[in-house]
């Protein structure tokens, strides 16, 4: 059974300060179970006030990151500094008492080389995914690696790669994060896709293929609500899309214009969407 329903922060902006904490309530109020928190700084968030208003609000918290341009986990002499970046995510993750960190945790979102990865590559996220994966085992965090599609990366685009990279990190804090938009551009079939993860899924992001609101799209919810049923899928599925104006974003996910009439109607329309596939499954 499916953990609960979430919606992401940066359907309104990429920052977590006194603008974002006031909206907290209203989707409490809207009838989301919980909320995913950005972490792009570590250092520039406070996570005891962030868990203080999602908890007050009555709701529970997973978290996301993007890696900064400086950081990546499949350079030899970037490797190691970098494993110690993203370990502090997943220190910043547990202290807001967030059960996932989510996200494309090799390379910056947008980093294309004109090639696929390298045997070497591959072989430094292994390694590199396995040491963070040890302080996320120890905090209670799970991480879960997103596949993004080839226009975003060059590095990990479809599931059976996905499933591949995490059978040979060999941990068990370290699965995947399948999203509905990338998958709709790389996979066959989104519904074989799922079934392919199985028991590596970790975490679920409900996005349209246009990053609209979800339900309005060519994504077949049915369909992929049928094979999450059908791998016993139990952690959360959170509605993804992103607010136009987010700087840390734009250029990488070429967002320039709004994608629903306003954050709120895309956030609640999705949800009132979700639930009705819920209730039908």
């Amino acid at each position: 059974m499916i953990t609960g329903l979430g919606v992401h922060l940066m359907v309104w902006g990429g920052q977590v300060g006194e603008a974002e904490l006031a909206l907290l309530p209203a989707i409490r109020k809207m009838g989301y179970d919980g909320v995913e928190i950005p972490i792009f700084a570590p250092d520039a968030l406070d996570p005891s006030r962030v868990r203080a208003g999602v908890e007050a609000a009555g709701l529970r918290c997973t978290a996301s990151t993007a890696l900064p341009a400086e950081v990546s986990l499949i350079d030899s002499p970037r490797r190691a500094e970098s494993v110690a970046w993203l370990q502090g995510v997943v220190r910043c993750a547990a202290a807001l008492g967030a059960s996932v960190l989510c996200g494309p945790l090799a390379v910056p979102v947008g980093a294309l080389r004109g090639r696929g990865y390298t045997a070497s590559e591959w072989e430094n996220a292994v390694q590199a995914l396995r040491a963070v994966g040890d302080v996320a085992g120890e905090l209670g965090v799970r991480l879960a690696f997103e596949p993004l599609n080839r226009f975003e990366t060059f590095f990990l685009n479809t599931v059976a790669d996905g499933v591949r990279l995490v059978a040979e990190v060999d941990h068990p804090a370290v699965g995947l994060l399948l999203d509905t938009f990338h998958m709709h551009i790389e996979e066959k079939s989104t519904p074989a896709a799922i079934r392919l993860a199985g028991p590596r899924l970790y975490h679920f992001h409900a996005s349209e293929n246009d990053r609209g609101t979800v339900g309005t799209g060519q994504v077949a919810w049915a369909e992929v609500f049928r094979a999450l049923a059908e791998i016993d899928y139990g952690g959360w599925v959170v509605v993804e899309s992103f607010n136009a104006v987010i700087p840390e974003l734009a250029g990488a996910t070429c967002i320039w214009r709004p994608l629903a009439e306003s954050p709120e109607a895309l956030a609640q329309e999705s949800l009132a969407f979700l639930r009705r596939q819920i209730q039908t499954e």
